[in-house]
């Protein structure tokens, strides 16, 4: 499972145009709202 999500993710940042990451400002956007996700999903799973 572990391996099938990795050739996704792979596959998805390959397919995410490479401007977006050219302004730090939405980088950091994105950053924050990837961590708050991985936090919403995992205090899903493990009841944080």
């Amino acid at each position: 499972m572990a391996s099938t999500l990795l050739k996704n993710s792979k596959k998805i940042l390959k397919a995410i145009p490479q401007n977006i990451f050219v302004s730090p400002s939405k980088l950091a956007v994105y950053i924050g709202l990837t961590v708050y996700w991985i936090i919403i999903i995992f205090g899903t799973f493990f009841q944080i």
